[in-house]
């Protein structure tokens, strides 16, 4: 009785401590993120209220606690007041959790779960800066490759494949990024979604990649339908779908693994 006590609290712990990870990483990532992607050009990186401008607390910038601190948690105050309804931190917090909890519960606890939460806790903030910005920030994308770097190592796998395998996502982005999009006469990829490609490289094996580029190529498709239906842009960034199709990929290894 004592020993199933003991594993149990202990698998708790495990699930914790790789919830938090994913928690962390998104929250910090999307506060900084979104710094990087607003700021002009000598502007301080330090995250700032995106309403008046006010630099940020360590409290107010901390992961969970920034929120918990506001009064009125729950109408998603911005650390002014002045706007309210601002559902995207919290958001994004929660789904780095799951995505934390997710990565333990198919990779199991050991030193490559490290990196593999704090990547995947990168993948939402990514998604949601990119949604509002329309920029994938430079910082985020080189987190993300060390990260699937690391993970790759940690973990036994072939680091210089990974490095093939990002060489060639890179050199395909750019090809539509500067070749492809002047033949169409309009921007078909930015800059910011080359060099997620170049990161998610990192992260898959040779014979993955293939399916990473489709399902992204039908998740950007149907992302785009839904959103002209919703909104009637006709234009949608790309971040979502690369950020779903690179989960899923690094997901699938595990549960496809024998």
């Amino acid at each position: 009785m004592h020993e199933q006590t003991h594993g149990f609290f202990t698998l708790l712990l495990h699930f914790l401590a790789a919830g938090t990870l994913g928690l962390v990483a998104s929250s910090l990532a999307m506060s900084f993120g979104s710094r990087f992607a607003d700021r002009l050009p000598g502007e301080s990186r330090r995250p700032l209220c995106l309403y008046c401008s006010r630099p940020l607390t360590w409290q107010e910038a901390s992961p969970l606690i920034g929120w918990l601190l506001r009064p009125d948690t729950f109408s998603f105050p911005c650390p002014c007041g002045l706007r309210t309804g601002l559902w995207q931190q919290p958001f994004c917090e929660l789904l780095g959790f799951s995505l934390g909890l997710l990565s333990v519960a198919l990779q199991g606890w050991s030193w490559p779960l490290i990196p593999l939460c704090i990547g995947m806790g990168l993948l939402p903030a990514m998604a949601l800066i990119d949604f509002h910005f329309g920029i994938i920030p430079d910082e985020l994308n080189l987190l993300l490759g060390v990260c699937g770097a690391f993970f790759t190592i940690l973990s036994g796998g072939d680091f210089f494949m990974g490095l093939i395998v990002a060489s060639a996502l890179l050199c395909l982005g750019l090809f539509f990024a500067l070749v492809y999009s002047r033949w169409r006469g309009k921007e078909m990829l930015g800059l910011g979604d080359v060099k997620f490609f170049a990161a998610a490289g990192f992260w898959m094996h040779a014979h993955t990649a293939p399916t990473f580029l489709m399902l992204s190529g039908l998740l950007g498709f149907l992302f785009t339908l839904v959103w002209r239906r919703i909104s009637h842009e006709k234009e949608f960034p790309f971040a979502p779908a690369l950020s779903l199709s690179l989960a899923l990929c690094v997901f699938a290894r595990f549960v496809m693994a024998p």
